[in-house]
């Protein structure tokens, strides 16, 4: 299939034909000038010595109308041309010898017609060189031509404008059955200035045995091209075709067709068609990046020591040395695929004759020198940025080294500031130093939110501040760490044991095998992290618990198994008091809180009763005062004697509870 080149508009002139029509109507004439006619026939000879004046004065007609008819018939060149009398003395000079009929006039004569006098009509025609004929009036479209042809190529022939207006005049509104056509009636003016442009569609195209063809779709206008020399053609058509081309030739540069691998040829001035390398980068080379466009990705040849991105524009440093007739680069990382567009001239052929046509051509390159580069073949991290708008990300992550979490979020941040896309690959925080600190635990949580959190993720130093991360703070993202959850729990439940400061609902066997389990869990992840013991927070949380477990111990021997127990309550006290000390020497006495809280609540009671009692005496004491002294001193003496009494049990029920106050001292 025949190579679209070029498609261009030309136009050529349709000229105005300026036509004068002289023409008269046919009547039937007068008796004298049908007598006059006859006359100039002939038709009377024995009349022929005899003078116009005598005819005239036999007929008794003016001169006046004799000279009109006259006139008429000279005018409608009925007659043979005369010498028009001016007077009567005149018309007496003129023999009817010297009235001839013309062969208009006998044909006029033989039909009994006669001319009326002369009109004059005008037309103005339009006619197309192309067709030879006239047309209608076109419409003017030279705005849209491209070329306007010169008006010397389409010449006019004047003889065939009289023949074509003749051929016209019967379709005029003045023209009837009664109109005859003087001859020579027909004067046609075409001024090459006057004219209208019509346009044609010229394409040029080139076919694979690299033959220019120039053709139209419009069929008058290519009947034209096919009869013309092909020398004309090339001149007034092919070299305007390709004169923007011939402008953009910069290197006298011969272009050599790739055979499998070409992609577009187009005229030089034109765009490549590039449709068939999507998704390329133009790689700009020698200094021909000049007002880049921020917008679109490019590759950018520099004199740098080390790859740079800057937005979507990747310098490397390069430079291409043999770059003439090259015009654009095109990369594709995808498939590591370089395409190369040059401008030149391409050895064609017209009228069977080499021609030169200025061309652009763009093809896949067969050796991706390119891709060789350094700044490509061992990209930094500025290079496989750039790349990862191109290539999948998983190709981006084979090439990228180890690195630390702080670069890596850099480098997703990069990537996301430069083509406003995430970067995230499955797997790449395999590719993640060991965390060093809080901060790279927060940022690795971040860049990767559902990948397990691991100690084995951590440096040594690391896992054995982890713990204390996580103790410290609780939102801390180290409180997610999995091999921590178990301690972290225990660590909650267990900080509360403190060897200072002993309660009787800590010391119970659940407490110490939980401190136990402490220890287990500690030595387990010993085993697998030995960093882990070094944690401060570890280690004091495990001495605080062997120093509680001390302190318990020490109060609480452990328990003979034949050992007796006694539970008292309240009323055993009250009653029993002289029964307390022996049950202790045989058993452990047990206090329920509950008896504790009633014995206070008593004490507390005999001491009310006996400020009540004091301040009653004080009352009758006062009473008395006024009774003889022998009623007062045995009144006084009864109430020492309850006095004494109340006394008596206060101090029993004091001392009891002092004995089991030393009791309860040591379990808190």
């Amino acid at each position: 299939m025949d190579k679209l080149l070029a498609k261009k508009t030309f136009s050529y002139p349709i000229y105005r034909a300026d036509t004068e029509y002289r023409y008269r109507k046919i009547g039937t004439p007068t008796v004298f000038a049908e007598l006059l006619m006859g006359l100039a026939h002939n038709d009377f000879p024995q009349l022929a010595n005899n003078s116009l004046a005598q005819i005239a004065r036999v007929l008794k007609l003016d001169f006046t109308f004799v000279r009109y008819t006259l006139e008429n018939l000279n005018d409608t060149g009925l007659i043979e041309h005369i010498d028009l009398p001016d007077t009567e003395d005149d018309l007496a000079k003129l023999s009817l010898a010297d009235l001839k009929l013309t062969d208009n006039g006998k044909k006029f004569y033989r039909d009994k017609k006669m001319p009326g006098r002369r009109r004059t009509e005008n037309a103005i025609f339009w006619f197309s060189p192309l067709l030879n004929e006239y047309v209608g009036k076109p419409k003017q479209s030279a705005s849209n031509a491209d070329v306007g042809l010169n008006r010397s190529l389409f010449p006019v022939d004047e003889g065939l404008l009289q023949k074509l207006s003749g051929q016209e005049s019967v379709n005029q509104n003045w023209f009837d059955a009664t109109t005859e056509l003087e001859h020579d009636g027909i004067s046609v003016t075409c001024d090459e200035d006057t004219f209208l442009p019509q346009t044609a569609p010229v394409k040029l195209t080139l076919d694979s045995n690299h033959y220019l063809n120039i053709d139209s779709s419009d069929k008058l206008f290519s009947q034209w091209i096919n009869t013309r020399k092909p020398q004309v053609i090339k001149e007034v058509l092919l070299e305007p075709m390709i004169f923007d081309a011939e402008d953009a030739i910069e290197w006298d540069v011969d272009l050599d067709l790739p055979e499998n691998s070409l992609l577009s040829l187009v005229l030089a001035d034109q765009e490549s068609d590039t449709r068939q390398i999507g998704n390329t980068v133009e790689v700009k080379f020698n200094g021909n990046h000049d007002e880049l466009d921020d917008k679109t990705p490019l590759i950018v040849f520099a004199n740098i020591a080390e790859a740079e991105l800057h937005g979507k524009h990747l310098f490397i440093p390069a430079r291409l040395d043999d770059s003439d007739g090259l015009t654009r680069v095109f990369f594709r990382f995808s498939d590591n695929t370089l395409f190369v567009e040059e401008t030149g001239y391409l050895e064609c052929y017209f009228d069977h004759q080499p021609y030169p046509l200025p061309a652009k051509i763009l093809y896949q390159e067969s050796e991706n020198w390119l891709a060789d580069l350094p700044a490509l073949s061992q990209p930094n991290m500025a290079v496989l940025a750039f790349m990862a708008n191109f290539v999948p990300a998983v190709d981006i992550l084979k090439k990228l080294p180890e690195m630390t979490i702080t670069q890596a979020v850099g480098f997703a941040e990069l990537i996301k500031k430069t083509w406003s896309k995430p970067f995230l690959p499955g797997n790449w925080e395999e590719k993640i130093e060991p965390l060093n600190n809080e901060d790279d635990l927060e940022q690795f949580a971040k860049l990767f939110p559902k990948t397990d959190l691991s100690l084995a993720r951590f440096s040594a130093e690391a896992q054995r501040q982890a713990f204390g991360w996580a103790v410290s703070n609780e939102k801390s993202t180290a409180r997610k760490i999995p091999e921590l959850s178990d301690l972290l729990v225990q660590h909650k439940a267990l900080g509360r044991l403190k060897p200072d400061e002993l309660k009787l609902k800590d010391i119970k066997q659940n407490s110490l095998e939980q401190i136990d389990q402490w220890q287990e869990n500690v030595e387990k992840i010993n085993r697998t992290f030995p960093a882990i013991s070094a944690s401060n927070d570890i280690a004091k949380l495990s001495e605080q618990l062997k120093q509680w477990q001390s302190a318990v111990f020490q109060y609480f021997e452990p328990m003979d198994v034949t050992q007796k127990f006694a539970v008292l309550d309240t009323n055993f006290i009250r009653h029993h008091p002289d029964r307390l000390v022996a049950i202790q020497a045989e058993r452990t006495v047990i206090l329920p809180k509950t008896v504790l809280g009633e014995l206070d609540h008593q004490k507390e009671k005999i001491k009310s009763n006996l400020n009540e009692a004091k301040q009653k005496l004080t009352e009758k004491s006062k009473q008395y005062e006024a009774i003889g002294s022998g009623d007062i001193d045995a009144q006084i003496a009864d109430c020492d004697v309850r006095l004494g009494r109340l006394k008596a049990e206060l101090d029993a029920v004091r001392m009891q509870l002092n004995q089991l106050n030393s009791k309860e001292q040591p379990n808190g």
